[in-house]
Order: structure tokens, then C-alpha cells, then sequence
């Protein structure tokens, strides 16, 4: 027994799918079934062209569903156009169906505005396979034309319509994907926005317990007690992140980035003008000063730090700058970080410049007030 590859059955259900008016062929393939005459050989030449007729409707359908630069499905209707226009020379009224059948596999295999064109030239051949049809009837000639040009259209529009939703189909299923994948990133870049400040600042409180041990036991205690604390508000920020990622207020942040500085050892100095930032510019300039500190805290060996808030003319300016060596080299494989916060400040309209200068390190971003 032949198998039949799962991809032939696949094309053959995408095929009849695109194309259903080939389940006519057997219909339209009667009557010059029905007109065998002759000698044997003429006979067999007349099944010949059927047997043609038929296959090349199925190819055409099956080849021109996936594409319409498919070359198969080109061949396909070249050899059913021969096939057909060779029936007509019998001069026989039970082979005019078959330009139904051809008009119906046209748009199949042709696809946008060729059609008007494609669709109109087989009518009027129709045409004149039916005027030499004896005897002579001008109601026959323009009835198979007008048949043959509304069979045309009717498929072409059905197939169209089939095209539309398939393309509807692959746009929703791509549209979710990309929903996906950008929520993904969203997470991975506030899980890390969320808990890098955090544990860097742990990192350094236990730095700060390990040095004072011999010396300071009372600013042991109270680094430790902190480091408590700190844990648990990181345990507690990630279960509200797998809910709902817990926005920061720039105030809040501001009280925990200083006091991290301080147990550092690096001077902070904070210069803010006017009121405090709400809404979206209040989160994004959080993360910005979170992420920030974090990396004074890890990468810069800085001894000073400067934050300053200021609004210049209806934009929220944050900077933050420090005397020490600068960003590290970016990660290539995480998300977050600096790339991350970039992406964050643009979407609410803003805008992230990282200079590195010779007396150390500057952080600027900039967000419009009523960025929302």
C-alpha cells in the first residue's frame, strides 16, 4: 500500500478549503463524458483531455492555495486552459462546461487585480467556443459568457473572502505572540528593576556587618535589623509582582537609596526643587532612580553622589551622577539593566542619556510631567 505524506493531505484539505467549487469538477466533467464518439482511439483521446481537465483542477487548487507564485499551480492551469480549449474544437455544446470549470480554477491560482483581467479573457473565449457550436445561437454564445464571467466572479470574491480571514487568522495569532513576548519582557525587566536595587543594597549592608564586626557591635545590630527588613519587603514586593508589579513612588525611593548610600560609605547629596512628580513620570522616575543607585552601589566605586529633581519647563529632569569609574559592559543575554530602563522611559514619552565623564558618571532622564 502507497502513504500518502501528511504534507500532500495537508496541501489537499488546504486546497478544497481555498477552492470548493473543484468538488464541481465530476458534475461539469459529465457532459463530455456523456459525448464520447468515434473511433476507439478518438475515444480515448476525448477521455484523455477529461482525465487532463480533472487533474489539472486539482493540482491548480491544491498548488495555488499556499501561493500565488507557486509554479506548479501556473502549470496546472496552462495545461486545464489546452486541455479545455482543445474539448471546445469538437465543436460540441456538452464540453462548454468545461469553461466553467477553468473560469472557476482562475482564481485559484491568480490572486488581485490580474483577475480582472484573467476571468473577462476566458468568458469571451467561452464565448467563442459556444458561437462555433452548430448550429450558430447568439443566445447560447452570450449565455455561456455571461455564466462562464459569473462563475469567475463569484469564486473570485469567495476566494478572496477565504484569503481575508486566513490573513485576519495569522495577524491575531501574531499579534498574540507578540503580546506575549513583550509581556515577558516587561516582567523580567520590573523583576529586575524590582529586586537588583534590593539585593545590591543587602550585599552591601552585609558587606557593612562583616567590616564592623570587631569594632561597632550597636551599628552591627542595626545593619542586620535592616537587612531584615529588606528581605522581607523583597519576599513581599515579589508575590505582589506575580499579580501586579507594585509601582514605586519617587519619594520612597529616594529615602531608601539614600539610606543604602549611606551604609556604603558614599556622600549623597540630594537637590530637589518644587513639588514631588504623580502619576506615570512619578513610577518611571522611581525605576530610573532605583536602577541608578543600583548601579552606583555596584559598579562605580564612587565616594560621592549627587540627585538632583528639577522641572524645566514642563519636563520632570532627573540626574544622577557620581565621581567614580562609570557603567559596567552591558549584558548580552539579560534583559533589564540600563537597555531595559531606556525602553521604560521611552514609553512614557521620555528620554535616557548615560554619559560617562571624566570626573566620573552621569545618569539623565527626562519625562514629561503629564506623562500618563
Amino acid at each position: 500500500m502507497i502513504a500518502v505524506p501528511k504534507d500532500w493531505w495537508s496541501a489537499l484539505r488546504c486546497g478544497l478549503n481555498r477552492n470548493g467549487s473543484v468538488l464541481w469538477t465530476p458534475i461539469l466533467l459529465l457532459g463530455p463524458l456523456l459525448d464520447l464518439h468515434g473511433s476507439p482511439g478518438f475515444k480515448a483521446f476525448q477521455l484523455t483531455l477529461i482525465v487532463v481537465i480533472a487533474a489539472s483542477a486539482l493540482v491548480a487548487a491544491v498548488a495555488g492555495a499556499r501561493s500565488d507564485r507557486n509554479p506548479w499551480a501556473y502549470v496546472a492551469l496552462s495545461t486545464l486552459f489546452a486541455a479545455t480549449f482543445a474539448g471546445s474544437l469538437h465543436h460540441s455544446s456538452q464540453w462548454l462546461p468545461t469553461w466553467i470549470l477553468l473560469a472557476n480554477m482562475v482564481p485559484a491560482v491568480i490572486r488581485g487585480r490580474r483577475l480582472l483581467v484573467a476571468v473577462p479573457l476566458v468568458a469571451a473565449v467561452s464565448m467563442w467556443a459556444a458561437w462555433v457550436v452548430e448550429p450558430h445561437q447568439a443566445s447560447r454564445m452570450w449565455a455561456e459568457g455571461f455564466v462562464v464571467l459569473l462563475a469567475g466572479a463569484a469564486n473570485s470574491a469567495f476566494t478572496a473572502l477565504i484569503d481575508t480571514v486566513a490573513e485576519l487568522r495569522r495577524t491575531r495569532q501574531e499579534l498574540a505572540r507578540v503580546a506575549v513576548t513583550e509581556e515577558r519582557e516587561r516582567f523580567s525587566r520590573d523583576l529586575h528593576d524590582l529586586l537588583g536595587h534590593t539585593l545590591s543594597v543587602m550585599v552591601v549592608k552585609a558587606q557593612a556587618v562583616r567590616r564592623l564586626a570587631a569594632t561597632d557591635p550597636e551599628a552591627v545590630v542595626e545593619h542586620a535589623t535592616d537587612i531584615e527588613q529588606i528581605g522581607r519587603r523583597a519576599l513581599v514586593d515579589v508575590r505582589q509582582a506575580v499579580d501586579a508589579m507594585r509601582a514605586p513612588h519617587l519619594a520612597d525611593e529616594l529615602d531608601d537609596v539614600r539610606r543604602a548610600l549611606d551604609a556604603a560609605g558614599i556622600s549623597t547629596t540630594v537637590e530637589w526643587t518644587g513639588p514631588p512628580p504623580s502619576g506615570k513620570a512619578d513610577e518611571v522616575l522611581a525605576w530610573v532612580l532605583r536602577e541608578g543607585a543600583t548601579n552606583v552601589l555596584r559598579h562605580s566605586g564612587a565616594s560621592t553622589c549627587v540627585i538632583e529633581l528639577a522641572d524645566r519647563d514642563g519636563q520632570l529632569e532627573l540626574t544622577i551622577a557620581d565621581n567614580g569609574v562609570g557603567t559596567p559592559a552591558p549584558p548580552t543575554l539579560r534583559l533589564g539593566g540600563l537597555a531595559g530602563l531606556r525602553d521604560r522611559v521611552a514609553a512614557a514619552g521620555g528620554e535616557l542619556a548615560v554619559e560617562r565623564q571624566s570626573d566620573g558618571f552621569r545618569l539623565v532622564a527626562t519625562v514629561p510631567e503629564g506623562a500618563g
